[in-house]
């Protein structure tokens, strides 16, 4: 896929759901709202693969030579890194609003809270190869919002922790960029800085997010032992991916500077040749 096409898809998703989650943010506050928004977010997201596949088999010959098993694959990380980039906005004004103020819009959360399921969902019934850490991973995410839906916020309890992980994990686009640009045509620089950048900022997400959760659940549990420990069960699925990942993107960054280097030594030993 070339770079043109890559930035075509992430910047239509982007403004899409950039455009959509600030007019529901604005305007679209009720709790009973929050169905109708998954239902056409769905559509939309499902809808969005079947469009830039369209346009991708059009005009990308790189997306072409995609094995077809994959390609959705590569759709659903490009998709889910556009949409999860136009959320952060709103995402980061939340975190702010709930960590620093300790303000929690009920209504808010759980619309955010939908929007951020969506892409996950899709993709289940979407990417027809996928890891099973990763099929938990999404199946935890929307046992979660359903979750959230029925939640008071205004309450002390343990769902904070669930709104609180999921907008660490939104700043945490980047990281499916680099997930399906490893079947994109990228030079050995691009995607050294971009596996490095992943790595970086999953890492501070994953590790910001985890302390956090750490204090906050160990300060409730004497009032809340069973929720605490039933969302840490499921929390512990979402850590375990995170984890494997993490320990791909390590390795990742290993094997793109080893290219990176190697494709400068050849290009200075043709030079010397000349």
């Amino acid at each position: 896929m070339s770079s043109l096409s890559t930035f075509v898809v992430l910047g239509i998703v982007t403004t899409v759901f950039g455009l959509a989650s600030y007019f529901l943010d604005q305007y679209v506050v009720t709790a009973s709202s929050a169905l109708v928004v998954f239902v056409v977010g769905s559509y939309v997201v499902w809808s969005s693969y079947h469009s830039f596949h369209f346009y991708l088999m059009q005009y990308s010959n790189s997306y072409r030579t995609i094995p077809p098993d994959k390609q959705f694959y590569v759709l659903s990380n490009l998709i889910k890194s556009a949409v999860l980039l136009s959320y952060s906005p709103l995402a980061a004004k939340l975190l702010y609003s709930t960590m620093s103020l300790d303000v929690w819009p009920s209504n808010r959360i759980k619309l955010m809270g939908t929007l951020y399921s969506i892409p996950d969902f899709v993709s289940l019934f979407m990417v027809k190869r996928m890891a099973t850490t990763t099929i938990i991973h999404h199946v935890v995410v929307c046992v979660f919002n359903i979750v959230s839906l029925y939640n008071d916020y205004n309450q002390n309890n343990v769902v904070r922790a669930i709104m609180v992980y999921a907008v660490w994990s939104t700043f945490a686009y980047l990281v499916n960029l680099l997930l399906a640009s490893r079947f994109l045509n990228t030079s050995p620089f691009y995607s050294m800085v971009l596996s490095a950048l992943a790595l970086a900022i999953y890492a501070v997400c994953c590790g910001t997010n985890w302390s956090w959760q750490f204090w906050f659940l160990t300060g409730i549990f004497s009032d809340h032992p069973y929720q605490v420990i039933a969302f840490v069960s499921l929390m512990l699925m979402l850590v375990w991916d995170d984890l494997v990942l993490m320990k791909w993107l390590w390795k990742n960054v290993g094997k793109k500077l080893a290219l990176y280097r190697h494709g400068e030594k050849g290009g200075h030993a043709s030079q010397k040749a000349k």
